[in-house]
C-alpha cells in the first residue's frame, strides 16, 4: 500500500482543526450557520497556512448530508468525495498553470450547471494572481453576476498582485503565519497519534525550520521518521538539515567580537571542508545575532524559537557583546549574504566579510574625501596649493610688546634744567606690560585649544569626518564660558558657512559637552592668519636680557635730523612713549627701523635702532628725549 504524506494524511477536515486561522474559522462558522454565504471569497497569505484546506472545508460544511453545517461529519458519500478529490460539484483549478482565457471561458461555460449531487458548486482557484489581464477580465463577469448556486473562493500567495476590482467583490481573509510554539504543538499531536518518537527541542528545531508553513514542517517531520530508527534528537535534524549547531554560531561571534581573524577564518575553512552550505550558514548566524541582539530589550521575543538546553549560552553572550557591536555584525553579515545569493563566491565572501570586522577594515569616508577635494580645489584657486597638503601648523600666542633698553619719562614731561636722563639701562629692569583679556577665559580657551586636536578625532571616531575636517581648520580664539569663539584663515573663509550649519554645529557640541561639562554658543569667523596678532589665552615667556641687535646691514641707516619727519613713537605698554618734542610741541625723533612710518613700534629690534641714534647721555643727533629746545 503506497505511503501517504503526513501532511496530505492530516489535512483538516472541520473547522476545529484548521489551527492558527481563528478569525477566519469563526467567520466562515458564522455565515454557514446564518446561511449568509458570500458567492465569492479571497484568501490570502504565505504558503502552507490552510488556504487551499479551508477552502474544501467550506465546501464540505455547503454540500454534507447533514448540513449545511460548520462541522461536516466527513463520512457522508458528498464529503468523502470532496476529500478524495473526486466530486464533480467542487472544482480545483492551479492558475500557475491554467492561466490563459481560454481556461477561464471554459469555466465561464461550466458555472451554469447545475450541482450534481450536492447543494452548491465550488470552485477553488489557487495562485489566482498568476491569471493574464484578459483572464481577468473574463473571471471579473463571473463574479458580477454569477448563479445562486456558485461560490467562488481565491486563494494567493500575492495579494498585491490581484487586480483591486477582482478584491472588491470578494471576502477577503488574510491568513497569518503560525508561531514556533503552535507550529511545535501541531506536530507534537502528529508525531504521538503516528507512534513516532521525538525530543521536544527537536520539534522546535523542525517548526522552526518550517519558516510558518504547516506543510513544510509536516513533511520535514515525516522524511525524519523514514530516516532515523529510534528517538528524533536534534543532533539529528541538525545533521539532516545540514545545520552547523549553535556552539559553532557562538563560537563565531565570540572570535568576531574580539577581533580574532585567524580563528574566524578557521571555522569558515572548517566548515567547507565539512561540506556545510555556507549559505545557510549566514543566514544561521543572522538569526543567532538577532536573538543576541533582542534579548536584552525583548527576551519573550527572543526566546521565542530558542530550544530551552540553548538559553544559558545565548542569555551569556547577549551579556558579553555589545549591541551596538551585534548591529555591526548583523549590517556586515547581511551585505554578504546578498552578494552570496547574486551569484558571488560563498567563501570568498564569507572570508572577506569575518576579515573585515574582524580587522575593522572600511572603505574611506566619501564626506572626507568630499571635504579634502574642497581644500584642494580652494587652495588651487588661490594659488597655494602645496600649503593645502601640509599638516596644520600649532600657532603661537601673542607675545606682548617689548620694554625699551632705557627709562624714559612719560610723553609731554619736562625735565628739570640741568637734570640729564641716567644712562642705558638693563630690559629686564623695566617692568613688562601685559594684554588685558577677558576675565575666566584665559585659562578656559587655553585648555580647549590644547584639545582641539582630541576633540576632533573624537568627532572622525563617531564618523563625523567632514565635521572635523570643517573646525580642523579653525583655532580656538577664546571661550567666556558661555560661548566658544572660533576664528578661520580668511583664504578659507568659505568654511565659515558650514560651520555655521546646524548639523556641523550639533555634532560638535556633543563633543564638547561630554568634554567640558556644558554646550556652549559657537562664534565663528575669518580674521588675520598672522599668529602675532591673535590673542589664544597663553601667557607670553619673559625675555632674560636685551635682543641681539639684528645686523646693521639688514638695518637701515636713520636719516639726517633735518629730514626727520614729525611724530611720536610709541610702545603699546602704558609709560613707555619715546618723543622728542620741537619748539612748537610737535614730537620729532628717529622712524622705528623696518616701520611703517606711522609712529607705531612693532618689536624689540625696532627700538634697540631707535636707541642707536641717541648719544651717550640720551641725546638723538638732532634733538632731545624730551623737554624743549
Amino acid at each position: 500500500m503506497q505511503h501517504a504524506s503526513l501532511y496530505r494524511k492530516w489535512r483538516p477536515r472541520k473547522m476545529d482543526q484548521v489551527v492558527g486561522q481563528e478569525p477566519v474559522v469563526r467567520t466562515l462558522r458564522r455565515a454557514i450557520e446564518t446561511g449568509r454565504v458570500a458567492h465569492a471569497y479571497l484568501f490570502s497569505g504565505p504558503r502552507g497556512t490552510g488556504k487551499t484546506s479551508t477552502a474544501k472545508v467550506l465546501a464540505m460544511g455547503l454540500n454534507c448530508a447533514a448540513g449545511p453545517t460548520a462541522e461536516p461529519d466527513g463520512t457522508c458519500e458528498n464529503c468523502r468525495a470532496i476529500v478524495n478529490n473526486s466530486s464533480l460539484d467542487v472544482v480545483e483549478m492551479d492558475a500557475a498553470s491554467n492561466r490563459g482565457i481560454d481556461e477561464i471561458r471554459e469555466l465561464r461555460d461550466r458555472v451554469n450547471l447545475a450541482p450534481v449531487a450536492g447543494r452548491t458548486k465550488v470552485y477553488i482557484i489557487d495562485e489566482v494572481h498568476m491569471l493574464t489581464a484578459e483572464a481577468f477580465n473574463a473571471l471579473l463577469k463571473m463574479l458580477e453576476e454569477p448563479p445562486e448556486h456558485v461560490v467562488f473562493v481565491l486563494a494567493t500567495t500575492e495579494k498585491h498582485k490581484v487586480l483591486p476590482t477582482i478584491i472588491s467583490r470578494c471576502q477577503s481573509f488574510d491568513f497569518r503565519r503560525p508561531s514556533i510554539e503552535t507550529l511545535a504543538t501541531k506536530l507534537g499531536e502528529i508525531a504521538s497519534a503516528e507512534g513516532i518518537a521525538v525530543e521536544p527541542e527537536a520539534l522546535t528545531v523542525i517548526a522552526r525550520e518550517g519558516r510558518g508553513s504547516f506543510r513544510d514542517a509536516e513533511g520535514l517531520l515525516d522524511q525524519l521518521s523514514s530516516f532515523v530508527e529510534g528517538e528524533i534528537t536534534t543532533v539529528v535534524v541538525r545533521e539532516l538539515l545540514g545545520s552547523v549547531g549553535p556552539e559553532a554560531l557562538i563560537e563565531t561571534t565570540h572570535a568576531l567580537h574580539e577581533r580574532r581573524a585567524a580563528d574566524a577564518l578557521r571555522i569558515v575553512d572548517r566548515l567547507s571542508n565539512e561540506g556545510r552550505d555556507l549559505g545557510q550558514f549566514v543566514g544561521e548566524l543572522l538569526a543567532h545575532l538577532r536573538n543576541v541582539m533582542l534579548l536584552p530589550h525583548a527576551p519573550e521575543v527572543a526566546l521565542a524559537g530558542v530550544g530551552a538546553d540553548e538559553r544559558a549560552p545565548l542569555e551569556e553572550q547577549a551579556n558579553t557583546v555589545p549591541t551596538a557591536e551585534v548591529v555591526r555584525l548583523v549590517e556586515a553579515l547581511g551585505d554578504a549574504l546578498g552578494r552570496v545569493r547574486r551569484g558571488g563566491d560563498p567563501k570568498l565572501e564569507l572570508e572577506l566579510a569575518f576579515l573585515k570586522l574582524a580587522r575593522d577594515y572600511t572603505e574611506p569616508s566619501v564626506e572626507n574625501l568630499m571635504a579634502r577635494l574642497e581644500r584642494l580645489e580652494q587652495s588651487a584657486a588661490n594659488g597655494d596649493l602645496a600649503s593645502s597638503t601640509e599638516p596644520a601648523r600649532p600657532r603661537n600666542p601673542q607675545a606682548p610688546p617689548a620694554t625699551s633698553p632705557e627709562e624714559v619719562p612719560e610723553a609731554g614731561e619736562v625735565e628739570p634744567e640741568g637734570v640729564q636722563v641716567e644712562p642705558e639701562m638693563s630690559v629686564s629692569e623695566t617692568p613688562e606690560p601685559q594684554t588685558p583679556e577677558p576675565a575666566g577665559s584665559r585659562e578656559t580657551g587655553a585648555e580647549i585649544a590644547g584639545q582641539w586636536a582630541d576633540i576632533m578625532g573624537e568627532l572622525k571616531r563617531r564618523k563625523q569626518a567632514l565635521t572635523a575636517a570643517v573646525y580642523g581648520e579653525a583655532r580656538v580664539e577664546g571661550f567666556d564660558g558661555g560661548v566658544l569663539t572660533l576664528v578661520f584663515p580668511e583664504d578659507q573663509g568659505f568654511y565659515v558657512g558650514m560651520a555655521k550649519d546646524r548639523k556641523h554645529a550639533d555634532a560638535l557640541g556633543e563633543v564638547l559637552e561630554q568634554r567640558i561639562g556644558s554646550r556652549p554658543r559657537l562664534e565663528v569667523r575669518t580674521g588675520e592668519e598672522d599668529p602675532e596678532t591673535v590673542s589664544t589665552g597663553e601667557k607670553a615667556p619673559e625675555s632674560d636680557g636685551p635682543p641681539e641687535p639684528a645686523p646693521r646691514a639688514a638695518v637701515p641707516e636713520p636719516p639726517a635730523p633735518e629730514e626727520e619727519p614729525p611724530g611720536v613713537w610709541e610702545d603699546e605698554g602704558p609709560g613707555q612713549t619715546v618723543a622728542g618734542t620741537n619748539g612748537s610741541g610737535a614730537a620729532s625723533g628717529p622712524p622705528s627701523a623696518g616701520g611703517v612710518g606711522d609712529g607705531t613700534i612693532r618689536s624689540e629690534a625696532e627700538v634697540f635702532e631707535i636707541m642707536r641714534g641717541f648719544g651717550p647721555l640720551g641725546q638723538s643727533k638732532g634733538g632731545q628725549i624730551s623737554g624743549q629746545q
